[in-house]
């Protein structure tokens, strides 16, 4: 068994408090705050970043999906939408909170092969996992994860 000294025992135990401060996933609330909220009508929607298709709007609830640490987002499309072949660095959850999404995996995936979600399924695309996602109805999709958010689209060739 090991035996720590008092000194590197406070030591170790400060390091770990400073730690704390910057943990994954850990709200950093203002002072007397103790619930974040989004209120659904209060959601703000802005243009889908450019590398993402066109006609899509997304709403970050929490945290920042560029930035390293646990973010949740929205994505809303008002019309029919088709995001080829791509992989994410990080497991990706996905809760479905109006319409229909389709998602098939592999290099060459088809619609005729894809799990169609409705408003609330929920599912997790595991990290580095070729997938396709086709929406084609109005819908919102919810998304958590660890950032940075990536999406890497594949060659389908």
């Amino acid at each position: 068994m090991v035996k720590l000294n008092r000194i590197t025992f406070l030591i170790l135990c400060a390091s770990l408090v400073s730690c704390t401060d910057n943990e994954i996933g850990v709200m950093k609330f203002p002072d007397g705050q103790v619930q974040h909220i989004v209120r659904h009508g209060e959601v703000k929607w802005l243009p889908c970043p450019p590398h993402l298709p066109a006609g899509c709007e997304i709403s970050i609830l929490e945290g920042h999906p560029k930035k390293a640490d646990l973010f949740t987002v929205r994505f809303k499309v008002d019309d029919t939408f088709f995001m080829r072949s791509h992989t994410h660095p990080k497991d990706e959850r996905v809760t479905i909170i109006a319409g229909n999404v389709s998602v098939a995996f592999g290099r060459n995936a088809k619609h005729e092969d894809a799990k169609h979600f409705k408003a609330g399924d929920y599912y997790i695309n595991a990290r580095n996992s070729i997938h396709t996602v086709w929406i084609d109805s109005p819908s919102i999709i919810q998304i958590t994860g660890i950032g940075p958010w990536e999406a890497n689209f594949v060659n389908n060739k």
